[in-house]
């Protein structure tokens, strides 16, 4: 089921006042402030989203090359990231992700011609203050009124137990939801006002949970050099977004494809589906043998062509 983002031609709203905050387009010139935010809470971030982001050793360059991405991905209108500054903007106080809705969890936002995930996360020392709770109060205000979407999913690491409770007191729809990554925590659903019908929260679940995941062979592959990991994976579009955030977050167990990619940077690779296996009506179907096969025919096919491989090309990626 495709649900459709940000459409073209809509304006992107520029800026959200409160009596409390600022919320404006995060940009590169922003790397300082922003990275004296992110190590004042690396701790707390690493632990609410299950993460290693960000390590302590994660530098103010590594920063700014994320802000970097995150600015072209707002030009693109690809995904929109906010900065969430003091009134007086001489401090940055956290960040607002909004993203599209991914291939798996689509189902969550049924009935809806466009949609969002929404994620935030505010300095661990502004928490006693409630900031978290009066940005939450403002972004549902602001996603209501000013932005196209029918449906947003507000969502929540399950390591992350403070907002799940300020999100469980806005009264949202809790949805079960996992990254793309494998992570998993809620999806909390809120609708535009007289929009979209009533669905059933069951029947939700049930389908997210129920939907068939394409199983088969992918490759990530270097333009520049021609280098190419191949994996396998019972969820194809799922690995291939686990795989771009791992590399994204310099968290990728290939070390050496983890190092092309933050010399050639990310639109130096592609993300390509070789092949699929032909979907089951059973049940009990396990497709791992399959697989395994799939990819050793591709493997040799590669070997034959003489195609570089990373390393990685020789392990099962399914699990990473």
């Amino acid at each position: 089921m495709a649900i459709g983002f940000h459409p073209d031609g809509s304006p992107v709203p520029q800026e959200k006042r409160t009596e409390r905050l600022i919320l404006r387009p995060l940009r590169a010139s922003d790397a300082e402030c922003d990275y004296d935010a992110v190590m004042s809470s690396a701790a707390e971030l690493r632990r609410c989203r299950g993460s290693e982001w960000p390590s302590d050793g994660f530098t103010l360059a590594e920063n700014r090359a994320d802000l970097e991405r995150h600015e072209r991905e707002h030009e693109r209108g690809e995904a929109f990231t906010y900065t969430v500054l003091a009134p007086d903007e001489a401090r940055c106080l956290g960040c607002v992700y909004i993203v599209p809705v991914w291939l798996e969890a689509a189902a969550l936002c049924e009935g809806a011609a466009h949609a969002a995930c929404v994620g935030f996360w505010v300095r661990a020392s502004e928490q006693a203050d409630d900031l978290d709770r009066h940005l939450l109060v403002a972004l549902r205000g602001w996603l209501g009124t000013k932005w196209p979407f029918d449906c947003v999913l507000f969502t929540n690491y399950a390591a992350d137990t403070r907002q799940a409770a300020l999100l469980a007191e806005t009264g949202l729809s809790r949805l079960p939801f996992a990254w793309p990554d494998g992570r998993t925590g809620w999806a909390f659903r809120m609708e535009r006002s007289g929009t979209t019908r009533r669905v059933d929260r069951r029947a939700l679940v049930r389908e997210y949970l129920e939907t068939p995941r394409p199983a088969g062979v992918f490759q990530i592959r270097s333009t520049t050099t021609g280098r190419t990991l191949l994996g396998l994976s019972p969820n194809v579009p799922g690995v291939l977004n686990r795989q771009r955030f791992q590399l994204q977050s310099g968290s990728h167990p290939d070390v050496e494809l983890q190092s092309d990619w933050n010399g050639l940077g990310p639109d130096a690779f592609t993300f390509e589906t070789l092949d699929l296996l032909k979907p089951s009506d059973d049940p009990s179907y396990d497709p791992s043998e399959d697989l395994r096969a799939l990819k050793e025919m591709w493997l040799e096919k590669m070997m034959t062509s003489d195609v570089p491989l990373y390393r990685q090309s020789s392990r099962d990626t399914s699990r990473r």
